[in-house]
Formats: C-alpha cells, sequence, structure tokens
C-alpha cells in the first residue's frame, strides 16, 4: 500500500467552517487503522499566501507520502470537480486569512506556466465517472498549493492531484455523498 497525504482548508471569507477540514476530519477517523499503521496522514492548511504549502511541504519532507490528494472549496461549483493544472498565476479577490490581497502575478518567476495533475485521470473517471474535470483552480490560495506542490515534487514519482468540493448550498444531493465519493478515490490510489 501506499502512503498517502490529504489535506484540506481552514475556513475562511468569514465562514464558521469548511468543508474540506471536515472531510479531513471524517476520512481519518474511516480510516483510523491505516493513520495508525502510518499509510495515511492528513493536515488541515491555512488559507494564507504560502502559508499553505510552507505548513505542507513541513509534511512532505517528514512523511515522505507517494500520494499527496489537496481538497479544498469552490463555493460556487455544483460538483466534486478535479483540477487538471495548477497555473503560475494569483490574483486574489478577497484577502487571504492573515489579510494579503495578492494581485496579478506568478507564483514563481521561473516556474511553468502551468504544470499538470500527476496522478491518472482514467483511474479517477473509472471509479467517479460522475466526477467534473476542472482546467482552472482558480487564481487563489488552492491553485497556489496546487501549483506549488507540483512544481516542488515535479522530478519525483509522487503522484499529486486537487478536489474542489462544491459549496454545501449547491449541491442538490446528500453532502455526504461528496465525503463517500472522495473515500473511494483516495483509495483507488492506494
Amino acid at each position: 500500500m501506499k502512503k498517502i497525504l490529504i489535506s484540506g482548508f481552514m475556513p475562511f471569507d468569514q465562514d464558521l467552517h469548511n468543508p474540506s477540514a471536515n472531510w479531513i476530519k471524517w476520512f481519518l477517523d474511516e480510516e483510523k487503522v491505516k493513520v495508525q499503521e502510518g499509510l495515511l496522514k492528513g493536515v488541515i492548511l491555512p488559507v494564507t499566501f504560502e502559508g499553505a504549502f510552507n505548513e505542507l511541504k513541513l509534511h512532505i519532507d517528514s512523511f515522505k507520502p507517494e500520494v499527496i490528494i489537496m481538497t479544498g472549496l469552490a463555493k460556487n461549483r455544483t460538483e466534486l470537480s478535479l483540477e487538471r493544472i495548477g497555473i503560475n498565476w494569483v490574483d486574489f479577490r478577497i484577502p487571504d486569512n492573515v489579510g494579503m490581497l495578492v494581485k496579478a502575478q506568478k507564483i514563481d518567476s521561473l516556474g511553468p506556466d502551468g504544470l499538470f495533475t500527476t496522478i491518472p485521470i482514467d483511474l479517477l473517471l473509472s471509479i467517479d465517472p460522475a466526477l467534473k474535470i476542472s482546467t482552472s483552480a482558480g487564481e487563489y490560495v488552492c491553485n497556489e498549493l496546487l501549483y506549488r506542490t507540483l512544481y516542488y515534487l515535479q522530478d519525483t514519482n509522487t503522484q499529486v492531484t486537487f478536489f474542489h468540493l462544491p459549496g454545501e448550498e449547491n449541491y442538490k444531493e446528500n453532502y455526504n455523498n461528496i465525503f463517500i465519493r472522495l473515500k473511494n478515490l483516495v483509495r483507488a490510489n492506494e
């Protein structure tokens, strides 16, 4: 079995909770044995420019996962979506959780314009045909985290991807279905 690192985010934009953090807690509880065996680790990251990646990087370096599955909230989306690419660009529409409003700039001045997720998308679609494929992780902290993680690990065999959870008010089914679908997608990468 592969070592898997999963991440979600703290609440942001005056929300009281973030479904991605709720999913992390739920999934770790579901998979207690894998956590105890050192095969699964979950982290909840700050919604801050550079801070989210710096925190995740500490866990990457110490845990040495073979698979990294990051999650975040896209309030306006109506479906669970897989991000195909992280772009080398941020342009925050709202400040992060420490008040930084980063406008129209590259994440890394020397980095490529975009980096693709390294988990086989066909595998994920075979597990969850209803999964939406997105070509834009936005221009906020989620995209920054995805891009920095892909860039940091580009010369390794570590598989990396990012899922955006829909806003709870926009999802027409029982929101717990999102948690179960994500659980199945993570298990497909074991």
